[in-house]
């Protein structure tokens, strides 16, 4: 009977260690299954983070893109429109000479920073879109006195009255241009 007993309690004893290692196997599993999700969840924010941050980079490249446009556009816009009183207000220059300059130069040169004003309200913001009303305004009053003359020809003009004129409606185009790109300046870099 002590032999029953003795081989009794071996049994219980492998029962209990055999539970023990089932234990230990399983808070092993555990543990290495909560480390993974872990993981994967610090993976997950991770690349989230640098996603955003991408996407960010991505969209002050696109605003970069349209701000240097602008510029662009604008700068032609001036010449092409000086050009144009230029030839508009020359009496030495003909109607096909002024309706060559306009549909060449001034025309497309027109619909360019049309464009460009258009791309730079759809990326900027609130304040950047009120600085481009007031750039808008003030190039259409170049486009006014520079196409003003296309039609008419220098007959009984006073140029240099014109010219003031045009001269100064360009400064405040360009200053007006310039105070949006310095505000934007913080906004796409």
């Amino acid at each position: 009977m002590a032999q029953k007993q003795d081989d009794a309690s071996d049994g219980a004893g492998q029962r209990t260690g055999r539970r023990g290692a089932v234990f230990a196997a399983l808070a092993g599993t555990l543990i290495g299954a909560l480390a993974g999700l872990t993981g994967s969840l610090l993976g997950f924010l991770e690349a989230k983070d640098t996603h955003r941050a991408e996407a960010d980079a991505r969209r002050a490249d696109i605003r970069r893109s349209a701000y240097v446009e602008l510029a662009a556009s604008t700068n032609k816009y001036v010449q092409q429109a000086t050009q144009l009183l230029n030839v508009s207000l020359d009496p030495a220059r003909s109607v096909a000479d002024r309706r060559r300059q306009f549909e060449d130069k001034y025309a497309p040169a027109n619909t360019d920073i049309a464009r460009a004003l258009t791309t730079a309200r759809l990326v900027t913001g609130k304040d950047g879109r009120r600085g481009l009303e007031e750039l808008d305004v003030r190039s259409a009053r170049v486009g006014e006195i520079a196409a003003g003359w296309y039609g008419k020809g220098p007959e009984g003009v006073d140029v240099r009255k014109v010219g003031a004129e045009f001269d100064e409606a360009v400064r405040r185009q360009l200053e007006s241009l310039e105070e949006f790109m310095d505000r934007a300046a913080d906004q796409a870099l």
